[in-house]
């Protein structure tokens, strides 16, 4: 029960119902400064204790949602409590609740301006108070010297308290600024997860295609060598077994063309339908810097001219290079593309962890060099204290043509 009312108490919830609760009292509070303030004097007198009323009053309405507005209702109370004194009139007790309340607001809540005029008005009051305590009345008679500093220290305490608000307002900041940091915190290491989930998937399904791959295909390319040798050997002797060993290929030809195709959608992890491509190149770079990588882009020329097949390939190698940048590397990537007349060139480059260094990596690289080299093109890896890979991809024939010059340069770096 208790649990269900915290998640219920949200902290929008808890705005609603508090803005309210804040309104009411100070309508209360100015209500209560009018009717305990002296009026005689005049006009000018009465001048200022409305001024006072409504300064303290809509101060601390506001001392939450405008704590900047409160601050300069705090500053006006004051310059009309010294007014008031002027006129030689007493102000109300109540001032000090709405003071405390706006100066802990400012504190709490408030810009930057407003933490320090709050944090002026209470070292004014604390100082002011000190001074009176100090320098404000001759030493009693008939008490001893201990007694005198005792009753002093007692008295220092009022300083103390006038400090309070300020302080305590500043507790509450450093409380709610940990909180967003703390799930601002979550929530990136949430995207990070979720990103190295996927990572280590896509490197299981890699692994368990090759071995699968190294074992079946290989054994299926065996039978089919043995069969067209025994075809060949027996053609002559009996054509039956000639017949039998050609079926006995040709089905092995054909389990060997549906394993291929099974294990490529197993290692790329292809499903049924419309594969990435660079359409969806630019929301993966964005993914990427949502999980934590700081990642720059430079890019020449202009995109397109690649087939269905090599797009993909370029999208996926782009995706594995980015995800072994964010795994094991120093959580910044610099990507580079340009776009020639016959070819594209891809370039990651990322400062290489411990991790990557280990010699313990998974199948990505593998994978990497099996796209560039199933889509007509070439993929190398540079390890070291810089991680650097290379990768080249033919454009579409048809509708390759002459390079974009070099000043067509795009940088996109990661968000401030």
């Amino acid at each position: 029960m208790f649990d269900r009312l915290i998640t219920w108490f949200t902290p929008e919830r808890r705005a609603r119902i508090l803005f309210p609760v804040e309104v009411a009292l100070g309508a209360w509070l100015a209500l209560a400064i009018l009717l305990n303030q002296q009026w005689w004097g005049g006009v000018p007198l009465a001048v200022v204790n409305v001024g006072i009323a409504l300064a303290m009053g809509v101060g601390t309405a506001l001392h939450r949602v405008r704590a900047d507005l409160a601050q300069y209702g705090l500053i006006a109370a004051g310059l009309g409590v010294i007014a008031g004194g002027i006129f030689g009139a007493s102000s109300s007790p109540l001032i000090l609740v709405g003071a405390v309340v706006i100066v802990f607001g400012g504190a709490a809540y408030g810009t930057a301006l407003a933490r320090s005029v709050a944090l002026v008005v209470s070292v004014v009051v604390a100082a002011g108070i000190t001074v009176a305590i100090l320098f404000g009345g001759g030493t009693p008679v008939g008490l001893s010297l201990g007694s005198i500093i005792l009753d002093t220290l007692t008295q220092m305490i009022w300083p103390v308290l006038a400090l309070m608000p300020w302080v305590l307002g500043e507790l509450v900041r450093s409380i709610r600024n940990r909180r967003q940091l703390s799930a601002t915190v979550a929530t990136v290491s949430t995207q990070r997860d979720a990103a190295l989930t996927r990572a280590d998937l896509e490197a299981e399904r890699t692994r368990v295609a090759r071995d699968v791959h190294d074992i079946v295909a290989h054994s299926l390319t065996v039978v089919i060598a043995q069969a067209d040798g025994a075809r060949y050997a027996t053609a002559g002797d009996s054509p039956a077994a000639a017949d039998a060993f050609e079926t006995i290929a040709q089905t092995a030809r054909d389990a060997l063309a549906d394993v291929r195709v099974l294990l490529t959608e197993l290692r790329h992890t292809q499903e049924a339908g419309p594969q990435p491509g660079l359409g969806d190149l630019d929301a993966l770079l964005a993914a990427m810097r949502d999980s934590g990588l700081a990642l720059e882009l430079r890019e020449f020329g202009d995109r397109g001219r690649l087939t269905e097949a090599r797009e993909l390939a370029l999208y996926r190698i782009v995706q594995e290079s980015l995800t072994n940048a964010l795994r094991h590397g120093d959580g910044a990537a610099t990507l580079e593309l340009e776009w020639g007349g016959q070819a594209v060139d891809l370039v990651v480059t990322n400062d290489a962890g411990g991790a990557a260094a280990d010699g313990q990596r998974g199948h990505g690289i593998d994978g990497m060099r099996e796209r560039a080299s199933l889509a007509g093109g070439e993929l190398s890896v540079h390890e070291g204290a810089v991680f650097r890979v290379r990768a080249r991809l033919p454009l579409d024939e048809r509708t390759a043509g002459p390079a974009e010059p070099a000043d067509e340069l795009v940088t996109t770096g990661a968000p401030e």
